[in-house]
C-alpha cells in the first residue's frame, strides 16, 4: 500500500511520528508511563476489574495483565489494564486534554511486551502519542459539547471518546509498523469511537471502567488490523475532521503545526488523591481553610461544622451527589471527600472502601457540602480548574480557602517524596495478595523509575506477583 495523506495536518502527524523525542519531553513521558502503571497496578484490585482479570475467559499470549500472573493476547491484556488504570481515579491527565495517557500507556505495553521493546523506545512512543492525542481530545472535547446539546446521552464517558488513536498508534509504533501501516493504523482508529451511552460515576458501576478498557483493546485491534494489510478510510479523515475546523477558536489544522516543537505533555498532572479531579481544587481548599487555622491549632472538629459552601467552575458542581453507595461513586463525590477529610484527615485509597463509604460520621457532614458555579472560575476553565471554600462553624466561625489550580500539576508539582510515596501505596494495594513484601514493593518502585532504561518485559515482570 501507498502512503497518501489527504490532508496537511496528517500529513504533519505523519511526519512528527516519525521524528525525534527530545530529551525533555521523553522524561515527562516516562513519568506519564510510571504514573499510568502504578495506576493500573492499584485499579487490578479494584471491584470488578479484579474479576475479570482473573476469571475472564481469555486466550493465552505474550501480554501481561498488570496484578496478576495471566498472560493473555495484547488486546484483553489491553482492556483490562487500561480499565484497571482508570478504576482508581489517580491515574494522570491534561488540563485541556482529559486523561490522555491510561489507553496510550495501557494498550502500547500490551504490543510492547508481545514485542520484547525496549524501554526507550516505549516511552517515545507513548510520547509521541500522548501529543496526538491531547490536540485531537480538544476538538472532540468541543463536539462533545455540541453534540450533547442535540442528545443528551452522545459521546457521554470523555475516557473513550478519543482514545483508539492512542493505544493504535503507540502499538503501531512498538510493533515496528512501516510508514504505510502505521498511516493506515492511525486512520482505522481515527475512525474509531467507543461511545459509552451514559456514564454512570454517580451510581459508580464497575463496568463503567470498561469503557476506557474497550477503547484501548478497539486501539491494539487496530495496530493489529493495519499490521494485516487493512487499509483505514480517508474519506473519513476527511468527512469527520474537518468540520472540527469551525470548532476551536484556532482552528484545527493549526494544533497540528506544533507538533515537535510545542510539547503539551509538559503539561501534565498527577493526583495526590484516588478521587477524580473535579473534587481536588475544592478539597486543597478545603485544606487551605482548615489546617493549622483554628485556635488550638487542630483539625476542625465534623461536629463543630454547619455548612461548607464550595464556589467551584460548573463542570465540578456535577460532583454533588453526597450519599455515594460505591467506591467509584464516592470518587466522584465532591462531598464525600470533602466530609472523608475534615473526619480522617486524608483522601486515600482506604476512604472509598465498603466500610468507610458506611460511615455515618461522614454522610452526615457530606449532607452538609453545598456546591455553586462560580462565574469566575468558570471563565478560567480549562486553564484553570479553581475552588473557593467557606467552612461555617456552629459558634458562627467562618474558615475559607481558594485555590486557582489543584495540586500536582505543573504549576504545583508533589514533591518527589511525597510522590513516591503514593506510588508505593498504590503498589502495595494492587500486589497485596502475593508474594510481596516492602523489598519487592521497592523493586517496583525502582522499575517505574527506570521505565525507560530497561526492556519493558523487565518493567512488567517487576509489576507482577
Amino acid at each position: 500500500m501507498a502512503t497518501r495523506h489527504t490532508r496537511e495536518w496528517e500529513r504533519a502527524v505523519a511526519a512528527f511520528l516519525a521524528s525525534p523525542v527530545d530529551d525533555e519531553a521523553r522524561e515527562h513521558g516516562r513519568a506519564v508511563v510510571a504514573d499510568v502503571l502504578a495506576a493500573a497496578v492499584a485499579g487490578s484490585a479494584a471491584p470488578g476489574v479484579a474479576g475479570v482479570a482473573s476469571d475472564g475467559a481469555f486466550a493465552d499470549g505474550a501480554a501481561s495483565i498488570l496484578g496478576t500472573d495471566r498472560r493473555v493476547a495484547p488486546p484483553q491484556a489491553a482492556m483490562t489494564n487500561a480499565a484497571a488504570a482508570i478504576a482508581q481515579e489517580v491515574e494522570e491527565g491534561h488540563n485541556t486534554g482529559g486523561h490522555v495517557g491510561a489507553g496510550i500507556v495501557a494498550g502500547g505495553l500490551a504490543a510492547a511486551e508481545a514485542n520484547d521493546v525496549d524501554g526507550e523506545a516505549f516511552v517515545d512512543a507513548c510520547t509521541r502519542a500522548y501529543e496526538v492525542c491531547v490536540r485531537l481530545e480538544r476538538a472532540i472535547f468541543a463536539m462533545k459539547d455540541r453534540m450533547n446539546d442535540a442528545i443528551p446521552w452522545l459521546v457521554r464517558n470523555p475516557h473513550s471518546t478519543w482514545t483508539t488513536v492512542g493505544p493504535a498508534v503507540t502499538s503501531a509504533l512498538c510493533l515496528d509498523a512501516t510508514a504505510e501501516e502505521l498511516s493506515e493504523a492511525f486512520r482505522i482508529a481515527a475512525n474509531l469511537a467507543v461511545v459509552s451511552m451514559h456514564d454512570p460515576y454517580a451510581e459508580g458501576a464497575p463496568a463503567r471502567n470498561f469503557t476506557a478498557g474497550f477503547s484501548a483493546q478497539a486501539g491494539v485491534t487496530a495496530a493489529l488490523t493495519a499490521l494485516a494489510g487493512l487499509e483505514g478510510s480517508r474519506a473519513a479523515i476527511e468527512e469527520v475532521y474537518d468540520p472540527f475546523e469551525e470548532l476551536l477558536p484556532d482552528g484545527f489544522a493549526a494544533q497540528f503545526e506544533t507538533l515537535g516543537e510545542e510539547w503539551a505533555i509538559a503539561e501534565h498532572y498527577v493526583k495526590p488523591y484516588p478521587s477524580c479531579r473535579y473534587t481536588h481544587p475544592p478539597l486543597d481548599a478545603l485544606r487551605e481553610a482548615v489546617d493549622g487555622r483554628t485556635a488550638e491549632g487542630r483539625p476542625v472538629d465534623p461536629s463543630a461544622v454547619e455548612s461548607i459552601t464550595v464556589r467551584t467552575f460548573a463542570n465540578a458542581t456535577d460532583m454533588s451527589h453526597a450519599e455515594p453507595e460505591t467506591m467509584t461513586a464516592g470518587k466522584f463525590s465532591a462531598p464525600y471527600v470533602l466530609a472523608t477529610y475534615l473526619c480522617r484527615g486524608r483522601v486515600d485509597l482506604d476512604g472509598f472502601t465498603a466500610e468507610a463509604l458506611a460511615d455515618e460520621t461522614v454522610r452526615s457532614v457530606a449532607a452538609r457540602v453545598d456546591l455553586r458555579e462560580d462565574d469566575a472560575y468558570e471563565a478560567a476553565f480549562p486553564e484553570s480548574w479553581g475552588a473557593s471554600v467557606t467552612v461555617e462553624l456552629r459558634d458562627g466561625t467562618a474558615l475559607t480557602g481558594s485555590r486557582d489550580y489543584p495540586r500536582g500539576e505543573y504549576r504545583d508539582p508533589m514533591p518527589d517524596a511525597e510522590y513516591r510515596e503514593r506510588n508505593r501505596a498504590l503498589l502495595a494495594h494492587g500486589l497485596a495478595g502475593g508474594r510481596r513484601d516492602a523489598v519487592r514493593i521497592d523493586e517496583a518502585l525502582d522499575a517505574l523509575d527506570a521505565v525507560a532504561e530497561r526492556p519493558v518485559r523487565e518493567t512488567v515482570a517487576a509489576l507482577r506477583p
